[in-house]
């Protein structure tokens, strides 16, 4: 298990991935802090997916280990 560096969540090792951008590397995020990070450093609507298969892949399995922590919380 590893911790996001953005929204500091544990998760799979193997479900995070480091963003590079222009700024350089921003160490381990899961899915849906690199998405919402890629979308704000490029001016896109927050909505928009991402099109690679693999980086799709690992913002929906963090999106459902995040909708499980959440139901599990109430």
């Amino acid at each position: 298990m590893s911790i996001c560096v953005e929204c500091k969540e544990e998760f799979p090792s193997e479900i995070l991935s480091p963003l590079i951008t222009s700024e350089g590397n921003t160490g381990l995020l899961c899915g849906v802090c690199a998405l919402k990070l890629r979308n704000e450093l490029h001016g896109l609507p927050l909505n928009t997916p991402f099109k690679g298969e693999i980086a799709q892949w690992l913002h929906e399995k963090a999106m459902k280990i995040k909708k499980k922590r959440r139901r599990y919380a109430r």
